[in-house]
């Protein structure tokens, strides 16, 4: 199994890390190589499993810089990569996006991602803090402190103490519905803290299909990003 050993004085233990597709041993200085490698025997399933998923991921992932196609909302946008004197985007009536930049610009496919981004990040927290307004509403709850949108790799939001409230940039490309049932997922932590009974209770009063978008998400999650 090939595989990158990394060695430190300050690891007491053996553990690996799949990430694209290769493998990583973390080890403390003393493990015998041979040590290393007959426990990673024992491991070859679990890492084949990691490996394969991570595969079929990539397969799912969204190409919009090859395709010239975004998921908004569930819904398919066409793009047009343009040149223009400033970097910026539009969209038309008809749903069509085009990104302007310069043709002096470097690294022009990095700058289209990056304007893409900047379009997703609009459209997606404008309407989730439409939703928040209006399920704080319903779940007479207050306003949290903060929203924010940002890159997650394995988890669609969170909320901590100080009632701040952020949100997947990937779930963009979702429906409506299953970002409304992500939005009252956090609002229920601004009362509940945990995956408790009480917990679930509250999500399934404001939003009774919960279950039918936790399963989407889990079936679909990996073709939103890009």
């Amino acid at each position: 199994m090939n595989y990158t050993l990394k060695r430190s004085k300050r690891r007491t233990t053996v553990a690996i890390k799949v990430a694209q597709q290769k493998l990583t041993v973390y080890a403390p200085f003393y493990v015998p190589q041979t040590e290393i490698d007959a426990w990673l025997k024992t491991k070859q399933d679990w890492v084949a499993e990691q490996i394969a998923k991570q595969s079929i991921h990539a397969e799912r992932r969204q190409l919009p810089l090859v395709n010239a196609t975004i998921k908004l909302f569930g819904q398919n946008v066409p793009i047009v990569f343009a040149k223009g004197t400033k970097s910026t985007w539009q969209q038309d009536a008809h749903a069509q996006l085009t990104l302007f930049i310069s043709s002096r610009v470097k690294h022009q496919e990095a700058n289209y991602l990056a304007l893409l981004e900047q379009f997703l990040h609009e459209k997606l927290e404008s309407y989730i803090e439409m939703r928040v307004h209006d399920y704080c509403l319903q779940m007479s709850e207050a306003l949290p402190t903060k929203l924010k949108i940002q890159h997650y790799k394995r988890r669609w939001g969170s909320c901590n103490k100080r009632r701040e409230l952020t949100f997947n940039l990937h779930l963009a490309s979702a429906p409506t519905w299953v970002i409304d049932y992500v939005v009252v997922h956090e609002l229920a932590h601004l009362l509940h803290m945990n995956h408790s009974a009480k917990f679930w209770q509250r999500v399934g009063q404001f939003y009774p299909n919960y279950k039918k978008a936790e399963q989407w998400l889990k079936a679909h999650g990996s073709s939103l990003s890009w």
